[in-house]
């Protein structure tokens, strides 16, 4: 039977790998034990403003267990989680990164939130170890109420008082109106416009020239704009429409009617 000498062994690995002695080949360091979250609880999970402030102060407290190998880079995320779709809008509230040992961990953060953004937020624990890999997580959810202090109302609509059918396309018509709501912007869910049957045709948004409507001034001034276009087939005569804010609460505003001539 051939018998493979440890030294020729040794030497077609050296060989295979380009490296020059079997006693100098690096080793690869070794791995640290990924930290993990093993407790993780939000308290209050949940909260109400029952007083008529404009905002609410709300100390969240995080607890969570965290096992690892060392110190535990720890960060914990609250966000919006109604917030509106638009990219632009950070719906971050709250941010912490600590450095702690393994074991029980207790972190709280300081609330600020505008009555009027009520709803869910998302609160993220997320951890990595000294050697800068990522660990475990964990989420939940807090829960954030206030008791209504009205309807929103809508006013000041401006929109064309006639338009003129423009074949082959369609003539732009544009409606904006300013809105407001006494527990703040923020509890505005919706601005609609909507027919004399009271059938929504078009959402209206304050979002500013790089939102959804380019034709709106400037974010969160509370104005909502849209632009629709006139269709050249559109039959001519008088129309009455209206603008319409609904709250987070479903609650709608009295309809701002307004009316415009196609010719």
């Amino acid at each position: 039977m051939l018998r493979v000498r440890p030294f020729a062994a040794c030497a077609a690995v050296l060989l295979a790998a380009g490296l020059a002695a079997c006693d100098s080949a690096p080793g690869l360091p070794a791995e640290g034990v990924r930290p993990a979250v093993t407790a993780f609880a939000v308290s209050p999970a949940r909260d109400s403003l029952a007083t008529d402030a404009p905002v609410a102060r709300i100390p969240l407290t995080v607890d969570a267990t965290i096992a690892g190998d060392g110190r535990v880079a720890v960060r914990v995320l609250v966000r919006y989680a109604e917030a509106s779709r638009r990219a632009s809008v950070d719906s971050l509230v709250a941010d912490t990164l600590v450095q702690a040992e393994p074991g029980a961990l207790r972190l709280t953060l300081p609330l600020v939130l505008p009555r009027g953004a009520t709803g869910d937020y998302a609160v993220a624990l997320t951890t990595a170890g000294a050697d800068g890999r990522t660990g475990g997580g964990a989420s939940g959810t807090f829960r954030f109420r206030a008791a209504s202090l009205g309807p929103p109302a809508v006013s000041g609509v401006t929109a064309p008082t006639s338009v003129a059918r423009t074949p082959p396309g369609s003539a732009p018509f544009q409606i904006s109106a300013l809105v407001s709501d006494p527990d703040g912007l923020a509890n505005v869910a919706t601005v609609v416009l909507t027919d004399e049957a009271g059938g929504v045709i078009v959402e209206l948004y304050d979002e500013g020239r790089t939102g959804r409507s380019r034709d709106d001034a400037a974010a969160g001034d509370g104005r909502y704009t849209v632009t629709i276009g006139i269709p050249p087939d559109f039959a001519t005569g008088s129309y009455t429409l209206a603008v319409v804010a609904i709250d987070r609460a479903g609650t709608q505003s009295p309809p701002a009617p307004f009316t415009f001539e196609v010719r």
